[in-house]
């Protein structure tokens, strides 16, 4: 299992997301603990590369950019964003 560490800018990011992506958002969350790696890389150029995106919501309206440190088993959320 992951530990998924929020810092204060992100922790804003998802105080301002639509209520009605929360509960997405919180899936998002559990995936993150258990299987970061199932995120699309952040840079094609690099498939392998440890920061990852994962779209969520409907239409994939919203989207959390995150850095995996697997010798730690943690995931650090780097950005939350979402389109009206």
């Amino acid at each position: 299992m992951y530990e998924v560490v929020t810092d204060d800018e992100v922790a804003k990011q998802v105080a301002a997301l639509p209520d009605a992506l929360l509960p997405y958002y919180l899936q998002v969350l559990d995936m993150l603990e258990l299987a970061p790696w199932n995120g699309e890389p952040y840079n094609d150029a690099k498939p392998d590369g440890v920061i990852r995106k994962l779209l969520f919501g409907p239409g994939g309206r919203a989207e959390v950019i995150y850095l995996v440190l697997e010798h730690d088993r943690r995931v650090e959320l780097l950005r939350v964003h979402w389109v009206s």
